[in-house]
């Protein structure tokens, strides 16, 4: 049967491709220690478990609202307040989404023309370069430099293109470099957006994981409703990631179009979920597993530069990202580990270009995991490297 070109042409997602080598290995009887997934190993917290039992009751069964459930717009609006003194409009300016992951891709149909351009940092999450594959959307990357502390020099882009732009990804605490971005990089972010009329799609997906100074929100600029949205998720502050729960919010008309596509294409989020998030926004992040990660980025810090590799160990996120000595390919690489060392990386190039030559290891397993992993990376490391 035949498919469409654009899916034709769209390369596999790198998490499904790694899921499927992992299975490969452990059908041989291997078994593979997985540091290539994003997939917080904590519960969520048990009171936002027991938030569940409202499913027990027959009406919350029934479609939800499109919007989200008010309680759970009111509830992220007083998280904005009590996180960043920002004041959001539960009606007009905050909009519950099913995860963040499917709304970063449905921003583009509510913003941008057919044949339209986007912009995506590089390297970025993936889904960010989704909407060139699948709507037609010329892509411009923005390459995250790491002597500017993988802060993007917004004069890379050239000025025809950003005539053209009509949307623009940025992600900081990011993924996967593992950086932060002081709010004067958001000063200027805002200024630029206004200056060509393009929307800032601000992903704040690792709000909480931040281990050497603080996140900032794009909409603590003052002009930023203007011209800016902010994607979050529950998946990282409180391992509700199989729930697929998230919340946009900013500037109201962008809300109000990206409402249309939603509504058009998803039915709301299961209620239940909705009542859990308001209890887990109102707990705050799980401070247990935020002690936990950071125990786990310490140790493997020193783990990986017993190993040789030179780094600065990232001041955020769940992630190391890992520059390749000699210039390796981080995709062969991360076969050979697999392969030799029944160990799972993230290639860089997963990310994009200026992601060829690293790779990216998480920290969502447990202590005895990492330090097996570690092991078995040291038996491997001659053969790795080896021309």
């Amino acid at each position: 049967m035949p498919v469409a070109q654009r899916i034709e042409q769209m390369p596999a997602y790198v998490f499904a491709e790694l899921a499927d080598a992992k299975a490969r290995i452990e059908a041989t009887g291997h078994r593979v220690i997985d540091l290539g997934a994003s997939d917080p190993d904590w519960p969520p917290h048990p009171s936002v478990v027991a938030a569940l039992a409202f499913a027990q009751e027959a009406h919350a069964h029934r479609y939800p609202p499109y919007r989200g459930w008010r309680p759970l717009r009111e509830a992220v609006a007083k998280w904005y307040h009590r996180r960043f003194g920002v004041q959001l409009d539960p009606d007009r300016e905050v909009l519950i989404t099913n995860g963040s992951k499917v709304a970063l891709v449905h921003l583009a149909l509510a913003v941008v023309d057919p044949g339209g351009l986007v912009i995506v940092p590089d390297p970025g999450y993936p889904a960010y370069r989704m909407p060139g594959y699948l709507f037609g959307y010329s892509l411009r990357t923005l390459e995250l430099d790491p002597r500017r502390g993988f802060l993007p020099d917004f004069h890379q882009v050239k000025a025809n293109d950003w005539e053209r732009a009509q949307l623009i990804y940025l992600n900081y605490p990011n993924n996967p470099t593992g950086a932060i971005a002081p709010l004067q990089f958001w000063e200027q972010a805002v200024e630029w957006a206004r200056r060509w009329d393009v929307v800032i799609c601000s992903d704040l997906a690792y709000v909480d994981m931040v281990w050497d100074g603080r996140a900032t929100s794009v909409l603590e600029v003052p002009a930023a409703k203007e011209c800016a949205v902010e994607s979050l998720t529950f998946s990282k502050s409180y391992s509700m990631q199989g729930w697929r729960l998230g919340a946009v919010v900013g500037n109201a008309e962008v809300i109000e179009a990206l409402y249309k596509v939603e509504s058009q294409v998803n039915a709301g989020v299961f209620l239940p979920i909705q009542r859990a998030g308001v209890v887990a926004l109102e707990l705050g992040p799980q401070e247990e597993a935020l002690a936990a990660y950071r125990a786990r980025r310490q140790w493997m810090a020193e783990a990986l530069e017993a190993l040789g590799f030179a780094f600065t160990p990232p001041p955020a996120t769940l992630y190391f990202w890992l520059p390749l000595p000699g210039g390796l390919d981080g995709k062969e690489y991360a076969q050979q580990l697999l392969r030799r060392a029944h160990l799972l990386v993230t290639p860089g190039e997963a990310f994009g270009e200026a992601g060829r030559h690293f790779v990216r290891v998480s920290l969502t397993r447990p202590q005895s995991e990492l330090e097996r992993a570690v092991a078995a990376w040291k038996e491997a490391l001659p053969l790795l490297v080896a021309p």
